[in-house]
């Protein structure tokens, strides 16, 4: 098919890269003309494991252009733009504005596909707005393993109020072999949100338990998950304790659908507790280097990690940031390293020189480089905020989320 995608951020770049290796013809549009030129010479602008190697080569497949009018002769055309939060409510002029440029382009038989996480009943406006049929198709992808997870997804959600659209967006993923679910576009619109605020609410969950785990001696919050995971109604996953989480989806998703409850007079309390667990981890991880050095002013501090996870250069909502802004906001010196994120507000330095230069040392992001480094980290004030380190190597001079003293 001749496939138009809207919006080259990681969803639109990923995809746009994916059904290209499937065979079809992507044309990508976007505001951002440094960006297109940068995507039409082969230049990403983000980093995901496989990307590059996968965007090179479909060259011959993939377009790129901020010129809607490309789009006349697509059968499809994807929605994959930013909705971000502003003030706690989801903002979505974007994707309003996405859609009246495609009503003035696409054929009547087109079909839109609605990518970008949007609240209940976006999809049905978006047909309304633009008279072309629109189908829900929420991602759900995971930075670092984006492109595995569109080849072999867990599932493909299609909503739609018309069959013959809906068949047409199972056309596009039938080569996955993944369970396909058949819904309403607000069922499926609602299913992105259920699942990302599941998952955040078992995160923070974890995090409640470890922070008990941390007043009970000889009590450690990994064993606890490892116990509760093998139950299989709980399962192992995202019962990771540590400093919470970041990103583009989680914190942007939990508080649209938290603001979007309450305007419908159903608060969702458990989802509006996970987030306040969550906005209190960087401040735990400060925490815990005072309690070993005491006042943090003039004290130089190494923070290893700036992306909000590994495998990625993205640093939305990080909480590496926000650790690096308390530590600063207490008069500490801060350095930073991390393999591919960067920031302004830390000075970067190699991994030797952050951790030589400095006296106390937080590990923010669990990069595979930082496992196995108890032995540079010797005689100084560490937080092991991922657990990533071997406790009984470090001594005295050492605090964990969710390890007891």
């Amino acid at each position: 098919m001749k496939i138009g995608v809207v919006g080259l951020g990681y969803v639109g770049i990923v995809t746009s890269a994916v059904l290209a290796n499937q065979g079809h013809h992507i044309i990508g549009v976007d505001i951002d003309q440094k960006r297109v030129d940068g995507l039409n010479c082969s230049v990403n602008p983000i980093y995901e494991p496989g990307l590059d190697e996968l965007l090179k080569k479909n060259t011959g497949r993939l377009f790129f252009t901020t010129d809607y009018s490309f789009l006349r002769e697509v059968d499809l055309a994807f929605i994959s733009v930013s909705t971000p939060t502003v003030n706690g409510e989801i903002y979505l002029d974007y994707v309003f504005s996405a859609a009246k440029s495609l009503s003035k382009v696409l054929r009547k038989d087109a079909v839109i596909v609605m990518k970008s996480t949007v609240l209940p009943g976006t999809s049905r406006k978006v047909r309304e707005i633009t008279g072309i049929e629109t189908v829900s198709n929420p991602e759900f992808l995971k930075e670092g393993t984006a492109i595995e997870d569109s080849i072999r997804p867990d599932r493909v959600v299609i909503g739609s109020t018309s069959k013959e659209a809906g068949d047409l967006v199972e056309e596009v993923w039938k080569f996955t072999n993944a369970p396909i679910l058949r819904t309403t576009p607000e069922e499926a619109e609602m299913i992105k949100y259920a699942a990302n605020s599941f998952l955040a609410m078992k995160v923070s969950f974890i995090n409640e338990i470890a922070n008990l785990c941390e007043k009970i001696p000889g009590c450690d919050v990994n064993n606890i998950a490892k116990g509760i995971g093998f139950d299989k109604r709980i399962s192992p996953y995202f019962l990771r304790a540590g400093l919470g989480w970041g990103g583009s989806c989680f914190p942007k998703d939990t508080l649209a659908i938290a603001s979007y409850a309450r305007s419908m007079g159903t608060p969702l309390r458990l989802v509006e507790a996970a987030i306040q667990v969550n906005n209190e981890r960087p401040r735990k991880a400060v925490g815990l280097l005072k309690e070993m050095m005491g006042s943090l002013k003039d004290r130089r501090i190494c923070v290893l990690g700036v992306a909000f996870k590994p495998d990625t250069d993205d640093t939305r909502e990080s909480v590496s940031i926000k650790i690096i802004r308390l530590l600063k906001e207490d008069g500490a010196t801060v350095f930073a390293y991390d393999p591919k994120a960067k920031t302004d507000l830390a000075q970067m330095t190699s991994l030797d020189e952050c951790v030589n230069m400095s006296e106390g040392v937080i590990i923010a992001t669990e990069w595979k480089e930082f496992i196995g480094i108890e032995e540079k980290l010797k005689g100084k004030y560490v937080v092991d905020g991922r657990r990533i380190l071997n406790p009984s190597v470090l001594g005295y001079k050492f605090r964990a989320i969710g390890l007891g003293e």
